[in-house]
């Protein structure tokens, strides 16, 4: 270091004495040995020493890592790891080339300083951005919010960072400073406030798991619906169905309730949970006729010949006639026809809960509700499955003489004041 510092003071001092030389022939002798002529040849060098190193020497740097290892070497030179060591170079090549001549002693040389903490600090914080990305794409932390933690890191190296340079430029003890920070506590815990929060509700969201970037989570209260992308130290990012982005504090996922979908999506299906309608005044017996136009559907066989043996069993210990004898309904059937259908459909989960049930009864009618679990958890996909079953659905339940309650429309009313004309 001594022969670089000795190479770049005589490069300096030769063409400090050239200049004077040419000022003493122009009769600008009054600048002779003025200070401010040492400065600007410094900077001379020292941007002709960086120019050199930054184009060269940096980038077969950066061109050896990208071969060394392709994904680690990538993500460097991506966050310009090396751009601030690049500032470094002339720092030290104006420190060194500057010498003795300084208006106080010691002072270049603690800015300097300063300066490579400074640079040190931006560049190991572009550093942990390049190693936070590497490992988000390992296994072993993809389901852990490892850009939180950084951040903090980055939090904590940027304020030490600066304690340690003005400890420096002013040449005092950083153990000074840091003890006077005591008296400051309450107006640091009010300026990063939202920094705490946000650390402490990261750490609790992570020990106890209940979101991670790529879930599908709603918060109802905050009027939020979709991907999480990001889990920071200070903000949650979610990327709704329109593709706009929505970013919320952190600490707001402990003081407001919200979904989860992820259990959802692990499960391999998404709930199918809807009813219809059914008019109670078309709920009825099934006579001959209607009979014999449902033996013709295959979903129904098996069903009628259980019922057909349970019912009849049944009715065996009341006599013939009696008031209390068991018969098929339409609604009845319909449920199990409906059940069969499920069954037999491909699109639908059948290691999950699925049913078809009667709920109570309203001024609305009679509620049949499906509740079944697609093979999918693709929300287009879904919802084309949905469709189709109830597609289906409301186009054969005309068949087994049931009606749906709809409320009168403009065109009923329309209609009705024809008729009573």
């Amino acid at each position: 270091m001594q022969s670089f510092s000795g190479l770049v003071e005589n490069i300096v001092k030769s063409l400090v004495n050239i200049i004077e030389g040419l000022f003493i022939n122009l009769n600008l002798g009054w600048m002779v040995n003025n200070w401010v002529t040492y400065v600007l040849v410094a900077i001379i060098i020292a941007v002709i020493f960086s120019l050199f190193l930054n184009k060269i020497i940096i980038v077969v740097i950066r061109t050896w890592l990208s071969k060394l290892s392709p994904n680690f070497g990538k993500e460097l030179v991506d966050k310009k790891v090396f751009i601030p060591i690049g500032w470094a170079f002339p720092i030290l090549i104006f420190e060194a080339g500057l010498g003795k001549y300084s208006p106080d002693e010691g002072v270049i040389a603690r800015f300097s300083a300063a300066l490579l903490i400074l640079v040190c600090v931006f560049s190991l914080a572009r550093f942990l951005s390049a190693l936070s990305e590497i490992l988000k794409r390992n296994r072993v932390f993809a389901k852990t919010p490892i850009q939180s933690y950084m951040q903090l890191i980055k939090l904590i190296i940027y304020i030490f960072g600066v304690i340690i340079a003005i400890c420096v430029i002013s040449n005092t003890s950083p153990w000074t400073i840091v003890s006077g920070l005591g008296a400051l506590t309450a107006i640091i815990l009010l300026v990063f406030k939202d920094t705490i929060l946000g650390l402490v509700a990261s750490i609790q969201v992570f020990g106890s798991d209940t979101i991670r970037e790529g879930d599908w989570v709603t918060i109802p209260s905050l009027d939020i619906d979709g991907d999480c992308i990001e889990v920071g130290l200070h903000t949650v990012t979610v990327r709704s169905w329109d593709n706009a982005l929505i970013t919320f504090p952190s600490a707001k996922l402990l003081e407001h309730p919200f979904k989860n979908w992820r259990g959802m999506q692990e499960s391999g299906g998404r709930r199918i949970k809807r009813s219809i309608y059914i008019d109670q005044d078309s709920v009825g017996f099934v006579d001959p006729t209607l009979r014999d136009n449902l033996n013709k559907i295959t979903f129904l066989k098996e069903h009628f010949k259980f019922k057909d043996k349970e019912i009849s069993d049944y009715n065996k210990s009341f006599g013939e006639e009696n008031i209390n004898h068991r018969k098929l309904t339409n609604i009845g059937v319909f449920r199990a026809y409906l059940l069969s259908y499920l069954k037999n459909n491909n699109n639908i989960n059948q290691d999950l809960t699925m049913m078809v049930r009667q709920l109570e009864p309203s001024n609305d009618g009679i509620p049949l509700e499906i509740y079944a679990f697609t093979i999918t958890t693709d929300w287009v996909e879904y919802e084309s499955v949905q469709s189709d079953i109830f597609d289906h659905l409301l186009a054969i339940i005309k068949i087994f003489n049931l009606k749906l309650v709809q409320h009168p429309s403009g065109h009923d009313i329309k209609n009705l004041s024809k008729s009573l004309k």
